[in-house]
């Protein structure tokens, strides 16, 4: 087995190595990254240890990516993960990384007849649906109000994976929703292996804490270090909700995806901690402030900012009754094993 994974050296990426390696202790396994991401150059002892081939290198760049030795599999972890970016600044980084990445990355998999994994995204799904959906206040979080109509593609368990996906998505989404796109055009056009697997937001212990990588870890080192934090929007309360999803579940799936691939299994699916790992950002505050600090206070800023939506939670339905998958770390561990892992490194994490 040779595997290549993009982004090798972020949260994600170091993860699935870790996991690589420990599902295939005899695979070779190469990465590139950048080092773009504050922080992410730490992690190359940490790949080196587990025998791991790190390429310093952008998948944007034609000749970095041809460059690469030839593998059996693609997983690509590699992305700018902003909801945000492109909007303040130039957009076309954002599509370089986030597309024309994409691009060089299936031409490779395409050079080696190599299976692609795909971690895109549950912003590919319509802010304006999300926003509309049919919403209930239980004292700390937005909820389905399932006594209420609903869309299309929405249950009680929340988003599927035939929710709208027409714009506006954000800049990222969007770039993530070409990209598979083109990964399935390329699949049907060369007959490689393709998986798109939907992530809600990924969380535990080893991430940067940047706003970027997801709110979980940085509302708790915030809170280590003793920074401000604001509840924004809807109307300054908390109130909105996300599933969190650890990194080993997605790789229990993405297991099964490589070594016993179901023929006419759905090639996207909405990957996430669905119910059950579903916290607003008020129960999020209310597990800090009993296990950190009681007397922090949270600034309320009332107003919406473009692109965020009150609630989205996984509907894995799909996933389960397809490969009998589903998340097995639940949100407290998760929670847990990131307020301990920056406890253990709150110097590192004050450097970021």
């Amino acid at each position: 087995m040779r595997i290549l994974i993009t982004g090798i050296a972020g949260f994600v990426g170091t993860k699935m190595a870790e996991y690589c390696r420990s599902a295939w202790p005899d695979a070779y396994i190469v990465g590139i990254d950048n080092l773009s991401r504050k922080g992410a150059v730490t992690h190359i002892p940490l790949l080196k240890a587990m025998d791991c081939v790190w390429v310093k290198g952008d998948i944007s760049n034609r000749n970095d990516m041809e460059a690469l030795p030839e593998v059996d599999w693609v997983i690509d972890c590699a992305a700018n993960p902003s909801v945000l970016a492109g909007r303040a600044n130039d957009s076309l980084p954002l599509i370089q990384d986030n597309l024309i990445g994409t691009v060089y990355i299936l031409e490779k998999c395409k050079r080696d007849k190599a299976g692609l994994i795909l971690i895109s995204t549950s912003r590919v799904y319509s802010i304006a649906t999300l926003n509309n959906l049919p919403l209930k206040n239980n004292g700390l979080a937005f909820t389905i109000d399932a006594t209420r109509p609903l869309p299309p593609a929405i249950t009680a368990m929340g988003v599927t994976e035939k929710c709208a996906v027409t714009a506006p998505i954000s800049l990222y989404g969007a770039t993530k929703l070409a990209s598979e796109v083109m990964a399935l055009e390329y699949h049907h056009s060369f007959g490689f292996p393709v998986w798109i697997n939907r992530c809600g937001v990924l969380a535990g212990a080893g991430q940067l804490g940047k706003i970027d990588q997801g709110i979980f870890s940085f509302w708790i080192y915030q809170y280590l270090l003793d920074r401000p934090l604001s509840f924004i929007g809807y109307g300054g309360t908390g109130m909105q909700a996300r599933d969190m999803l650890h990194p080993e579940d997605l790789f229990k799936l993405i297991w099964q995806q490589i070594m016993h691939p179901i023929t006419r299994a759905p090639q996207i699916l909405n990957v996430g901690g669905g119910l059950c790992n579903t916290m607003s950002l008020a129960e999020l505050d209310a597990y800090c402030k009993t296990h950190i600090d009681a007397e922090k206070k949270v600034n309320r800023i009332q107003e919406n900012r473009p692109y965020d939506i009150p609630y989205y939670c996984t509907d894995y339905t799909l996933a389960k009754d397809t490969w009998g998958w589903e998340p097995k770390h639940l949100s407290i561990t998760i929670l847990d094993e990131i307020l301990k892992y920056g406890r253990n490194h709150l110097d590192f994490i004050k450097t970021l």
